[in-house]
């Protein structure tokens, strides 16, 4: 077991998510950034499924009953050696304190957390405020059980700094044109990857509000259509809505254009005030950029 001394500001317990089950009203949810959430898993040699702690801006501090192997990725903290495994003592704590940069970092112990299923996965729902272990972020006072399956043995060296993605902006995001860009005017999608976007501090796993100075994107209204994590929603306003992980499953504001896989864990770490700019590319560069991410995830460490 492992307790919760102090659970940060937004912690959670996250694994692959339940893809598949939007149909149902129910988003795929899972790891904001699952690239190093991969990574973590990766480094104590867990399956890449098993369950972890995603903290947000201020990571969470735990007490081990045990003696336990541990990687910490994404998001940068202070006082903790990250991207690579190393031992917690039996009764010792692990405070992680602020994050900078990024926003989102994570914490694997070699086992993964042990909470029980909810439709297939331990992740935390946050539009449906299921899974978890509680349903809700963890507390102070919680107690997290720890399994016994693993994948293999733990890596022996770090993770190498060319196989990260960045942890701050300004961002480029890659994104694909449409599905709505009949909505729009013919050189909207246009004026959209010519102007830089700043990060509001609406920023949840349900996903991202940005502002887009001196650009209005006009749109015609469409009906209810369903929605996808990445889809870039343009209110009546003009603003920009970014869906992430725990979007809704349906939406009425038209979606210019979607980003890609590969830079969904990009927007994770994206704090308030930082810039984004989007580049369209074409469905063959998006297979690329996931091929290569998948092809990091394959190192013999």
């Amino acid at each position: 077991m492992i307790e919760v001394t102090d659970g940060g500001r937004w912690t959670t317990i996250q694994d692959r998510g339940r893809p598949g089950l939007e149909r149902f009203g129910i988003p795929p949810g899972g790891a904001a950034d699952w690239f190093a959430a991969r990574v973590a898993n990766e480094l104590v040699g867990n399956q890449p499924d098993a369950a972890l702690l995603e903290c947000t801006a201020t990571g969470a501090t735990l007490r081990f009953d045990d003696e336990a192997i541990v990687a910490v990725t994404g998001g940068q903290a202070a006082s903790i050696a990250d991207w690579e495994p190393f031992r917690v003592a039996r009764g010792s704590s692990l405070v992680v304190g602020a994050i900078a940069p990024g926003l989102r970092m994570y914490i694997a112990i070699r086992g993964g957390i042990d909470v029980s299923l909810v439709l297939g996965s331990r992740s935390y729902c946050q539009r449906g405020a299921f899974g978890g272990g509680w349903g809700r972020p963890v507390a102070r006072g919680d107690r997290l059980p720890i399994g016994q399956l693993v994948g293999h043995e733990p890596a022996s060296k770090p993770w190498p700094p060319s196989h990260r993605l960045p942890l701050r902006g300004p961002w480029e995001v890659r994104v694909i044109a449409g599905p709505q860009t009949d909505a729009f005017a013919s050189d909207a999608l246009e004026r959209l990857t010519a102007t830089a976007c700043r990060v509001t501090p609406e920023i949840d796993r349900m996903g991202l509000r940005l502002e887009t100075p001196g650009v209005r994107l006009r749109s015609e209204e469409i009906l209810t259509v369903p929605m996808t994590a990445g889809a870039i929603q343009v209110t009546p306003s003009g603003g920009l809505i970014v869906l992430h992980v725990d979007h809704q499953t349906t939406g009425g504001y038209p979606v210019i254009a979607t980003v890609i896989n590969a830079d969904l864990p990009l927007l994770a770490q994206a704090r308030p005030g930082d810039t984004v700019r989007f580049r369209a590319v074409d469905t063959e560069e998006a297979a690329r950029a996931l091929r290569r991410m998948s092809g990091w995830l394959e190192l013999d460490l």
